[in-house]
């Protein structure tokens, strides 16, 4: 019988054990292609060619972070071989025992390779092809794209990619069996079921010790990092992460031995059942996966934080974009004369729009960014090391601010003679003001004190954009900013406009003229590289936002989608394979069990628990690790306004339950029915 026979015989025997490999890698390559053909499909490639930078990004970062997932993906496919052949040992030994060649041996393994991956390829890229079809429509959707005219698209650019990675990984896979299979001996291959795996930690007294002091590291460092992590210094930084790597590593490398020991000391417990069999097994399994164990919690952890931040912003921008363009445009001009200055740049306003004002902003050392946080300056300086609170503040008259609320269609500030508002809608400063305000913080602009109006600071926004980050002004009446003694006076001006456009072919024509005579200086403007001399512009238009927002939501969406689910894949994957491989290894020692009387539903209990254990550790250490990263991941996001992750963790458990819980039931049910299905035939 050739090779090719025998591999196709042995495939088919071994249906059980490449079940769950066999399945993942056809999600691997379906996810792999799905995600690469965004945009070189033809819907997306029109997308793209309109001028949408939102999408070019999107198709840009597609590519670049699908080499660190093909990356995941082999040395997934690769980790999860070396448990089949592991668990073949003895068959190979029964080859070469019978006169089979090592070489010959190495074929079989060969053409088992080619035959498994060829299969999941074609599977895996039809099950892709069909899904981006789906995938393109949602994301030309999400982009406000036509999808009348969508056609069935298959990309041969993706397709190529996909089949090119794949077959590389493959080919490692190759080398990496034959090197396994040369490198083994008989005996070893023929004794491999009795070979015990060597305890790492010996001493259990060591163990405990070495668990206790992992998980006090692990603490103190995740306190660092997620309630201290924006003060503390970058190599302060760097260090608690890898004390919490280093953590991980030794809290599985001794857990096993102090779990092993702690349960035989709690005897009403261990002698119940069948929880020693089931604690030795687990011990067991857990020694020999530490590295790999810690590793999945490494990697979850990663996966927990991009879902929960990722889904967080994306909803967090979707609720702010429906009150962030209340006005076709917004422009702040750096000067007193904002309608000389667009004459000047060729911009005719007044032929553009229907109606219009011209907001001036004052700003003077009357009224510093130090004045409105006085009270708490020494808390204001820690949380921003590096502002320059001797900046003058903005200050807009009360009369003028009224007029941009009846714009926006907000309601009117009432206001004494001798009081201030404050409105800022950057939630991060706001902790600051709020205190400060309500503490009765006063202004004194020249000789005439303020006190605060209201004991919170207004959360609205001046400036169309669409993130809360606006900083605001001081709301000051009219007498006090025209008083001669104020120390205020008119340093630039804000313009908001509606368009007399009728239609949105001209609304697209408005703004790309905007856009081509001041998006230039804005740019320059927003990222202070601005020329001797230039006058300062900052334009927003609702188009732009709402591209912006939604652009930024989508690739965030997507990439979080891509990264997390591929992690989440790959650990539950990797855990299941070991449990599998190590249930086919129990089958014996459940023939005992059930020869001294154990039923069947006390084992069934006992591979429930098994399988649960090995799936529920390494997620409740990378949850615990996760809390810490969120926490320091909530501090950097809310200096943009976004502080509830509430929706971003649930969809992450939603997330968790479809995926990993789906693993976790396949591989129960994939036990069971080795292990007890194996016990009907004993």
């Amino acid at each position: 019988m050739n090779s090719f026979k025998i591999a196709l015989k042995n495939i088919k025997k071994s249906g059980r054990d490449y079940s769950v490999y066999f399945f993942t890698l056809i999600i691997g390559v379906a996810i792999f292609y799905m995600f690469n053909s965004i945009g070189t499909q033809g819907l997306m490639e029109d997308v793209s060619r309109s001028g949408n930078d939102n999408v070019k990004m999107l198709i840009t970062l597609m590519g670049g972070v699908s080499v660190g997932v093909a990356v995941v993906l082999g040395m997934l496919i690769i980790y999860a071989n070396r448990f089949l052949i592991k668990r073949r040992k003895k068959e190979f030994g029964i080859y070469m025992l019978l006169g089979m060649g090592k070489k010959k041996v190495s074929r079989i393994l060969i053409c088992e390779t080619c035959v498994v991956g060829f299969a999941s390829l074609v599977v895996g890229m039809a099950a892709g092809i069909f899904g981006s079809q789906l995938l393109s429509i949602v994301v030309a959707r999400m982009f406000a794209v036509d999808v009348t005219g969508y056609t069935f698209d298959i990309s041969g650019k993706a397709a190529a990619v996909t089949m090119l990675c794949f077959v590389t990984i493959f080919l490692v896979v190759l080398i990496f069996n034959t090197k396994m299979v040369a490198r083994y001996k008989l005996i070893d291959l023929m004794n491999a079921e009795k070979a015990r795996e060597k305890q790492v930690i010996k001493s259990t007294k060591i163990s405990a010790v070495l668990f206790i002091l992992s998980i006090v590291a692990l603490i103190a460092a995740g306190i660092c990092v997620g309630f201290f992590g924006k003060t503390i210094g970058k190599w302060e930084f760097i260090t608690c992460g890898i004390i919490i790597i280093i953590s991980i590593f030794v809290m599985f490398y001794s857990f096993a031995g102090f779990f092993q020991k702690l349960a035989e000391k709690r005897q009403g417990f261990y002698k119940k059942g069948l929880n020693a069999f089931v604690v030795r097994q687990f011990s067991g399994n857990m020694n020999t996966s530490a590295i790999s164990m810690a590793l999945i919690s490494l990697l979850l952890s990663i996966a927990l934080c991009l879902f929960s931040s990722g889904f967080s912003i994306r909803t967090y921008l979707n609720h702010r974009l429906g009150n962030a363009t209340p006005v076709d445009v917004t422009i702040l001009i750096d000067c007193d004369d904002a309608e000389g200055f667009l004459e000047e740049k060729g911009v005719p306003l007044k032929k553009w729009t229907c109606e219009k004002l011209l907001i001036p902003v004052y700003q003077g050392d009357s009224v510093t960014i130090a004045d409105t946080v006085a009270p708490v300056m020494d808390k204001a300086r820690e949380v921003f090391l590096h502002a320059d609170w001797a900046s003058p503040e903005n200050v807009i008259k009360l009369s003028d601010y009224n007029r941009l609320e009846r714009m926006y269609g907000r309601e009117e500030l009432v206001i004494g003679d001798d009081q201030y508002a404050i409105v800022s809608d950057f939630d991060l400063l706001n902790t600051l003001l709020n205190p400060s305000m309500e503490q009765g913080n006063v202004l004194t602009p020249g000789n005439h004190p303020l006190s605060p109006a209201y004991k919170e600071v207004i959360s609205e926004f001046i400036v169309m954009s669409g993130m809360s980050a606006d900083m605001g002004a001081v709301i000051i009446p009219d007498e006090v900013v025209d008083a001669p003694d104020s120390g205020l006076e008119c340093t630039s001006t804000l313009i908001i406009a509606d368009y007399n456009a009728k239609s949105a072919k001209e609304i697209s024509a408005i703004d790309t003229e905007l856009t081509e005579a001041l998006g230039e200086i804005s740019e320059r403007t927003m990222n202070a590289e601005l020329k001797e001399g230039e006058t300062g512009v900052g334009l927003a238009t609702k188009t732009a936002v709402k591209e912006a927002s939604v652009g930024t939501s989508v690739i965030t969406v997507f990439f979080v989608l891509y990264i997390g689910i591929v992690f989440v894949i790959a650990c539950a994957a990797i855990i299941a394979l070991k449990i599998m491989s190590d249930a086919l290894d129990s089958v014996q020692k459940f023939r005992v069990l059930s020869r001294i009387g154990a039923g069947e539903n006390l084992m069934k209990k006992a591979i429930f628990v098994q399988v649960l254990m090995n799936f529920l550790i390494p997620l409740i250490i990378a949850v615990f690790t996760a809390f810490f990263g969120l926490r320091y991941i909530k501090g950097l996001l809310s200096a943009l306004g976004m502080v509830n992750m509430a929706s971003g963790i649930l969809f992450t458990f939603i997330i968790m339950i479809v995926i990993y819980g789906g693993y976790f039931l396949t591989t129960f049910e994939g036990c069971k029915k080795l292990i007890i299905g194996e016990k009907n035939v004993w």
